[in-house]
């Protein structure tokens, strides 16, 4: 039994942004695309799940890279389970490029929810998580909790058709396509991402409508808050520059 697996990708036009570098938000579908690949190689993907009424959702993630895949460059994005808890599970990933070469690392904390109720539930509901545990942890550990943020108001934004996902709320690549808005291209041609770490705190579904809350705690250091004006805080964010 497979306990870490590796799946390759190419870096392709749609994945890049305006330097020809991939997105952050394209490398966040690429790793959720790992762990919805390695969830269905293991017997508990996302259809599965579904056809009981259960689906997975992403609680926390953070992400740390000594540089961006630039376009047409393939990556292997190495994932593994390290933990199974009562409510959460965490799922860890190594990715290095063409050569083999490290060039960064990810972690991230999923829980399961009933579709109906939308509540969590007891992760002893698939017992087969635990046989594919691999208590290796990776130098960035594993996301925590961020702070409340205050701030002032850095971007709007209206949920829409083409941000709903299968599990019928606004598919988690989009969070963070409003918080990297939040920045000039300018900005980004003086400033390259370390670490970004995210938790979510509320569904955003059809018709929501709310702001991008952006703080400089410290030098190159960036807190966010997405807030709507149906739920609230919806979620929390950090981005570290260099």
């Amino acid at each position: 039994m497979e306990k870490k697996r590796k799946y390759h990708f190419q870096i392709t036009a749609q994945h890049i942004d305006f330097q020809k570098r991939v997105s952050l938000s394209s490398l966040f579908h690429l790793i959720l695309k790992t762990a919805g690949k390695d969830a269905d190689n293991n017997g508990f993907g996302l259809l599965k799940l579904q056809s009981d009424d259960y689906t997975w959702v992403l609680s926390r993630f953070v992400v740390d890279m000594e540089r961006y895949p630039l376009e047409n460059e393939e990556i292997t994005i190495e994932t593994w389970i390290q933990d199974v808890g009562a409510m959460f599970t965490t799922r860890n990933f190594r990715i290095t490029n063409g050569d083999d070469k490290l060039i960064g690392y990810a972690s991230s904390s999923w829980a399961v929810i009933n579709m109906k109720t939308r509540e969590s539930v007891l992760l002893d509901t698939l017992p087969s998580l635990n046989n594919f545990v691999l208590p290796e942890t990776t130098p960035i550990g594993t996301p925590t909790r961020i702070a409340n943020v205050k701030g002032d108001v850095a971007n709007r934004f209206e949920v829409k058709y083409s941000h709903i996902d299968v599990n019928g709320h606004a598919s988690s690549p989009f969070y963070i396509q409003w918080i990297a808005d939040c920045f000039s291209l300018d900005f980004y041609l003086t400033h390259k991402l370390k670490r970004f770490e995210i938790n979510f705190l509320k569904e955003i579904t059809f018709g929501d409508t709310g702001e991008v809350y952006r703080e400089l705690k410290s030098t190159n250091d960036y807190y966010f808050q997405i807030v709507t004006r149906e739920k609230g805080i919806a979620c929390r964010a950090r981005l570290t520059m260099r």
